[in-house]
């Protein structure tokens, strides 16, 4: 990566402009505007070598903090919490915290808060217009669906409202659920269904069609669902969005198509045939009654088949600006060949060079697209990113896992832009690597999302041993960690 860091114990579509404006380096490390610096990073509080990892964030207008993550696979069923009323927490982790250092939490619907124990797997956040805060948590088979309601800043103004422990839709498998939410009472479920043939039921409604990821809708505020759905045609990994707008009903998802793969039969991503991949638009324009799709652009799948490929090809990100504006992030791998990877057993000679990383930008609801290359020098190879935007609609801030070498050590970036176009300042976010050596870190995604005061948050994972102080145990546990910017990034480089 080009610094000295801690050591722990043919995209080209005729519809998107590229742009070539070049990522300026860390501040810390070369010039350019004013540095971005981060705060000291804080543990969330796991207990007892039951960490997490996947974490995903929210952030209201009163300066709440939502976090989620989940739990580390040893105590996925049941994880000790000193901090929960029954003193553990079979539900994915949720925490809530005013100002960015204590987190807790989140008041329970009974005194013992028997929603804590109902055993989730992954789970997602969503705010709406209305104050409210919608928790979605997956149980593999079925899925469940929490609400509470904000009155001011701090646990004690949360309100738990309503929980709905299995959502009931028709999917044999609920993986990696997404949720968001606008307006009073519209609330978008999406779910994986894990495949683009097993789940059929789906694909009658007008925009339709086999794919991963099926949509339900409540406009109930969470209480009830449309158990059919509507499967977006040809989607693979995918990240929703809604637009908060008065009075909108547009909402949206941002997917990848497995390389154009089903998930069943024949090849995988990566097989001759299937090497190029496209990533989609899901557009609805009346609160996901009825869907379009739109091509955004290309990317690279040209990698060996199989767990290589799955670790590179990651989430997607989409946030929707004040305004109306829709932004997307892609981490685009770069194939390389090497001859010397040829043996008598193997003939492939490709892998993962680097990473483009992509910004996309749309002003027409998600039919076309614009992307500008927001690569940091020297980044390495980068693995996991995400986006989001500040309240002034133009700001965006950037966030990225990279090792230098599929042998080197993992370390988090990230920073902003004042406006799409501009380039992108990035920072250290934490001095101590997130991971050691080698081609793994914790997870498939980690989060950034601004605040109200325009601070850039970014929940993330370190590796830890296992058994503190023995580091043969290294990396088989992981902790969740919170960081922010020490000043606002509105308008930063300017």
């Amino acid at each position: 990566m080009g610094h000295s860091l801690c050591r722990r114990g043919q995209t080209g579509l005729p519809l998107v402009a590229l742009l070539t404006s070049c990522a300026l380096a860390p501040a810390a490390y070369g010039a350019g505007p004013a540095p971005i610096t981060f705060g000291t990073p804080v543990r969330l509080p796991t207990f007892q070598s039951c960490g997490g990892y996947e974490p995903g964030i929210a952030i209201d207008g009163f300066g709440n903090i939502f976090v989620t993550a989940h739990k580390q696979n040893h105590c996925d069923a049941v994880a000790l919490d000193p901090s929960a009323p029954a003193g553990v927490r079979a539900a994915s982790w949720l925490w809530i915290s005013s100002d960015g250092v204590n987190f807790s939490d989140l008041p329970g619907l009974t005194p013992v808060a028997l929603d804590q124990l109902d055993i989730g797997d992954e789970g997602d956040i969503a705010l709406d217009d209305a104050l409210h805060v919608y928790f979605v948590d997956t149980k593999v088979k079925e899925d469940s669906v929490t609400r509470w309601t904000a009155a001011g800043p701090g646990k004690a103004n949360v309100q738990f409202e309503h929980t709905l422990p299995i959502l009931p839709s028709f999917q044999a498998v609920d993986d990696r659920p997404w949720v968001t939410a606008h307006g009073d009472n519209i609330v978008m479920f999406a779910d994986n269904e894990g495949d683009k043939v097993t789940y059929p039921l789906g694909t009658a409604g007008q925009g339709c069609g086999p794919g991963r990821y099926t949509i339900y809708m409540s406009t109930d505020a969470g209480t009830t669902f449309n158990p059919q759905g509507c499967t977006l045609p040809d989607s693979g990994w995918c990240r929703p969005a809604a637009d908060h707008t008065a009075g909108s009903q547009h909402l949206y998802m941002f997917c990848d198509n497995d390389a154009g793969t089903n998930g069943v039969t024949g090849a995988n991503p990566g097989d001759p045939g299937f090497t190029v991949g496209t990533l989609w638009s899901y557009v609805s324009a009346d609160n996901g009654y009825t869907w379009k799709r739109y091509e955004v652009d290309r990317y690279n799948s040209d990698l060996p088949s199989g767990s290589n490929t799955n670790g590179d090809i990651t989430w997607p990100s989409l946030t929707v600006a004040a305004g109306g504006d829709l932004y997307a992030l892609w981490a685009d791998p770069v194939t390389g060949h090497n001859p010397s990877l040829v043996t008598p057993t193997n003939s492939d000679d490709r892998y993962k060079q680097a990473t483009r990383l992509k910004l996309y930008h749309s002003i027409d609801h998600g039919q076309t697209w614009t992307m500008q290359d927001v690569t940091p020098p020297n980044s390495g190879i980068i693995r996991y990113s995400w986006m989001g935007i500040a309240d002034d609609g133009k700001t965006i801030g950037v966030g990225y896992f990279t090792h230098p070498t599929t042998t080197g050590t993992w370390h988090v970036f990230a920073g902003a832009s004042p406006r799409f176009g501009y380039p992108v300042t990035y920072a250290l976010v934490d001095p101590v690597e997130v991971a050691p050596a080698g081609d793994f870190a914790f997870g498939d995604f980690f989060e950034v999302a601004f605040d109200r005061a325009g601070r850039l948050n970014v929940v993330y994972t370190r590796c830890v041993d296992l058994v503190a102080g023995d580091s043969t145990t290294d990396c088989l546990n992981s902790e969740v960690y919170f960081a922010r910017t020490t000043a606002s990034l509105v308008g930063h480089g300017d």
